[in-house]
């Protein structure tokens, strides 16, 4: 297409015409385009956004790390019977340090749900979990008041807590500050060093109490015995074959048959996010493709709204031929129109999309934590691109119909009624 005939303002006249000639027929061809472009815009912007929410949900998250739990045992082993409960403890956390140098970080968790918590005359039930601070190191919380617990806690038994914001709400008013209150939990009394929002966890939320460790072994007798344990490596390192590594490790020392599966339970979550991503980055592609197809037979469409046009104006590109027209002029006309055509459509896509990608950012999606997407868009390289693709599509569509127009010859033209 000749760029002198982008500043042509005859030519400019002659696409508003072609396109006022036939108003209806024209707008249900761009719908095509548009609906493609909107598409591809939407859900692209969408699996961003799903991607965003889960970057910023687990910024602070060790996310390459597993649970491990004990279970029952489901067949007999060196005399042993088939379910025994096998019991996680503080021993076996500190063989596994010495046996895996390359874990990061290690946390045991005791937790007691449903505990009555009280403040003044107002109580309620709660989960309540005993952690060491590496705990809060591997899943950070958003400690919006206070502190989280610390290691002089874990060693002087100290009776403190940290309070999930639900749990403040029930008990506090907005300006109240709760940090030094004592609350009671169970039949002691705990005093409010640390209130925190959003937990970077999948596996915690906002309505739990955390207690120092040593302080849960103690009131709750539990001695040994740990309920689950947190363990993180660092993200160079394969988390699903360590996982395999550590169950052999466990069952062998407390006497699990190396085939039975339901001794350990644990839950990988470096693989399960792993999964997330694949299972994004797989919608992404969707998201191209779906609107890629969709945005092609739009443009095929407009190539035979052309080819219906040129038929339509046969004659009068016979008489410009006649009148000396050369064929670049004819051809650079046609693809004009389905440049514009196109751009058009697929503009009016890209508003609408981001129309409704705004809204979601700026009413839906603020203060809904059931909405795991977080500033749903797109980048404008990425636009630029799709536009450009666009409009090779578009002169590529529009050159069979340009074809046609300069193949008619302006005696066989002229002929025509």
């Amino acid at each position: 297409m000749n760029i002198k005939l982008l500043f042509d303002i005859d030519a400019w006249s002659e696409v508003y015409s072609a396109i006022r000639k036939n108003k209806l027929r024209t707008i249900l061809t761009m719908i095509g385009v548009a609906w493609g472009m909107f598409l591809f815009v939407l859900l692209l912007g969408l699996t961003r956004g799903m991607q965003n929410g889960f970057d910023r949900n687990l910024a602070d998250a060790a996310t390459n790390s597993l649970f491990i739990w004990g279970g029952k045992t489901s067949m007999p082993f060196q005399g042993y019977q088939k379910g025994r409960t096998i019991e996680l403890k503080m021993s076996d956390v500190r063989q596994i340090q010495g046996q895996f140098p390359q874990i990061s970080l290690i946390a045991p968790r005791n937790m007691m749900p449903n505990s009555v918590v009280a403040f003044g005359s107002k109580y309620n039930f709660y989960t309540v979990n005993g952690d060491y601070p590496d705990q809060n190191r591997m899943f950070g919380k958003d400690i919006i008041k206070g502190r989280f617990i610390n290691e002089d806690d874990i060693k002087t038994e100290s009776k403190v807590c940290v309070l999930g914001i639900e749990v403040v709400e029930n008990y506090f008013n907005k300006k109240a500050n709760p940090i030094g209150e004592k609350i009671r939990i169970a039949d002691s009394y705990y005093t409010i060093v640390g209130v925190y929002d959003s937990p970077s966890s999948p596996v915690e939320s906002k309505d739990q109490i955390y207690i120092p460790f040593t302080t849960f072994q103690k009131v709750y007798n539990q001695g040994e015995k740990i309920q689950y344990l947190s363990l993180s490596l660092p993200n160079d390192y394969d988390i699903v074959s360590f996982e395999k590594q550590l169950k052999s490790y466990l069952k062998r020392i407390k006497n699990i048959a190396p085939d039975d599966d339901q001794g350990l339970g644990g839950f990988n979550l470096g693989e399960m996010l792993g999964k997330i991503m694949k299972f994004v980055k797989g919608m992404q592609f969707l998201a191209i493709v779906v609107g890629a197809m969709t945005l092609f037979s739009g443009v095929i469409a407009i190539s035979s709204i052309l080819l219906i046009t040129v038929s339509e104006r046969t004659k009068e590109f016979g008489i410009r031929r006649a009148l000396g027209a050369i064929p670049a002029q004819i051809r650079g006309q046609i693809l004009l129109e389905s440049v514009v055509l196109t751009l058009i459509a697929g503009l009016a896509g890209i508003v609408g999309a981001g129309l409704i990608l705004m809204f979601l950012n700026e009413v839906i999606i603020p203060g809904n934590d059931s909405i795991p997407i977080y500033n749903a868009s797109i980048d404008l390289f990425t636009l630029f691109v799709a536009l450009m693709i666009m409009v090779v599509m578009a002169t590529l569509a529009g050159l069979i119909p340009a074809q046609r127009a300069i193949s008619i010859k302006p005696i066989d033209a002229l002929r025509e009624e």
